[in-house]
């Protein structure tokens, strides 16, 4: 009875051994990079030399953060492939925290969209409080809300691939970084000539 325990206990052992060994946390827990934008998907990129170029457009200041708008221009010296599209640089302090891509196709919803914000007022509802926004596919958030109706109507931006809270922006900063945008849509567009 003892030496059937024991061989048991032995060959239970020897299974266990066998089993596949624990996967470090950072492997189970991670998933792979999707690229959610055509310039992301340069990241991807192996077995050639892939050239950013940047110009930034302009760079507003609010609350202890800020938020810089910058053309790209990627190519891929294999393929030849060239993407076009803005970088926008969400930081707090001196310390960049996110970085959002948005392609080229999506430039003019973005200005259609904040063209709604910058015309936004309690004219749109009846209701006590709004929030009205705006998604890319790379994840930059604008959004204009009020939570009382005799409030103000306020404004913010954010990375929603991240934890970090909004940016908030007043009205004229919302409209600089309107016009930071369409200076890049004007200079990609000579660049794609």
């Amino acid at each position: 009875m003892i030496m059937a325990k024991l061989n048991a206990f032995l060959l239970a052992l020897a299974s266990w051994a066998l089993l596949p060994g624990a996967a470090p946390a950072q492997l189970t827990n991670g998933y792979p990079f999707v690229p959610q934008t055509r310039l992301e998907a340069f990241e991807t990129n192996t077995g050639s030399v892939v050239l950013k170029t940047t110009t930034q457009m302009g760079l507003i200041s609010a609350n202890g953060g800020a938020l810089a708008v910058r053309c790209r221009q990627i190519t891929d010296s294999g393929s030849g492939r060239t993407e076009y599209g803005l970088v926008f640089i969400l930081g707090e302090g001196s310390a960049v925290e996110d970085i959002l891509l948005l392609d080229y196709d999506e430039i003019d919803s973005l200005l259609n969209a904040i063209d709604v914000f910058l015309n936004i007022d309690w004219s749109i509802t009846s209701m006590n409080s709004f929030d009205a926004s705006y998604t890319s596919k790379g994840g930059l958030r604008i959004s204009a809300y009020s939570l009382r109706r005799s409030g103000v109507i306020e404004f913010s931006v954010r990375s929603l691939r991240s934890t970090h809270p909004p940016l908030p922006l007043f009205r004229d900063q919302v409209s600089q970084v309107r016009q930071f945008i369409a200076q890049g849509k004007t200079k990609l567009d000579s660049l794609r000539k």
